[in-house]
Order: structure tokens, then sequence, then C-alpha cells
């Protein structure tokens, strides 16, 4: 387990100390540099080769690890799994889940369902480090264009906290929404011939 802390101001590592060792590595970062960074630098000292991201304030089901990785032995190089929202200690199905059942696109891929081959990031990229928002969905356009062997499975493997103060809310955020989506649109568009630009691994 690999706990990223991109310059938080809630003091982590007091809770984080006491299970830091062999089996966890705690990794602080001096200044804020966006989470597609934080996860960069998570996904490059993995010595894994299968990865699973969760977000500071999501969680994993009992189960959420094992279900993906029977799915993901079976040939598959990327994962995705039914996440439900979670708000006031309670849960529901997301409509993200049910417009996914329906499309099966990358626009409703939940990132905190999604395990994946380390190798993908070999072949198309890390995380675009430039996009302070929407760098998921613009990460998971390039695997569905590359053609990755994509399998689901319906059992709940995370659950999506709801709350006013997540990223996605933030007044910044919703002030640039459509200069931001348009510029998303435009770097999958570009990035289906062309993935010159990107960080990789080595």
């Amino acid at each position: 387990m690999i706990i990223v802390d991109d310059a938080s101001e809630d003091y982590p590592y007091e809770v984080i100390k006491k299970y830091e060792g062999k089996r966890l590595k705690y990794i602080h970062l001096q200044r804020n540099q966006g989470y597609s960074h934080a996860k960069n630098v998570a996904i490059k000292i993995a010595k894994a080769e299968i990865l699973v991201m969760l977000d500071a304030d999501d969680m994993l089901t009992k189960n959420g690890i094992s279900i993906r990785y029977k799915k993901l032995k079976k040939g598959y190089d990327f994962v995705h799994g039914r996440v439900l929202d979670y708000k006031n200690n309670k849960t529901s199905i997301s409509r993200m889940w049910d417009l996914w059942i329906k499309y099966r696109t990358f626009v409703y891929v939940h990132a905190q369902g999604v395990m994946l081959k380390k190798n993908i990031h070999r072949k198309i990229g890390l995380y675009d480090e430039n996009l302070k928002s929407k760098s998921d969905r613009e990460f998971f356009a390039r695997v569905f264009n590359y053609n990755f062997r994509i399998g689901v499975v319906k059992e709940n493997v995370a659950l999506y906290r709801r709350h006013k103060k997540q990223m996605h809310r933030s007044k910044e955020k919703l002030k640039n929404n459509n200069q931001l989506q348009k510029k998303v649109l435009n770097l999958i568009k570009k990035r289906k011939k062309d993935l010159s630009g990107l960080l990789f691994l080595e």
C-alpha cells in the first residue's frame, strides 16, 4: 500500500505512522501539485504489476480487491466494478453505474472502481499532470481507444463519499467546467493517434 500525501493540511501522518512498515509506504510531497501528479508518483514507485487507486475520502468494500483481481486474472487488462454512493452513513447505487451498464463507454467509468495492469501505463502513458481535473476521464479514454481488454464485475467494490468539500464541487472547477471539458475532449481526439508529450513509465 502506498499513501501519497499531496501536501495536505490535516496531518494524516499522525494516523498513518503506526501502520507504516514493509506493507505500507508513506510519501509526503512538500507542495500540492494536484491529484494527477500524486497518482503518478505512486505508480512510478509501485513494485506491484496490478494497481488500484483510492482517493482520500473514499473506501473499499471488504472484498473490493479480490473481486476485481479474480476477474483480471481471467485475461483482462482493466476491470471496472460497481461503486456505491455514500452519504450520511447511507449507501445507494449511483446513476453513473446505471449509465455505464447501458453505454459501456469511458465517460461512465468510476475511478474508484478500477483495477488495472501497470503495463497499460507503459504503453499509453501516465495521468496528464497538466489537467487539474478530469485527468481520470482522459486516461480512461486512452484505455478504451487503444483496445485493452476490459472486464466488468457487478459486485460492489468501493464507496464514493459525497460531501460539500469534494474536489469536483470546488468553485474553481465549477467556474471553469465548460472550458475544462472542451480541453479534455480535444486531448481525447488528439491522443487517439498521438501520445507524444505524455509521461511514460521507463
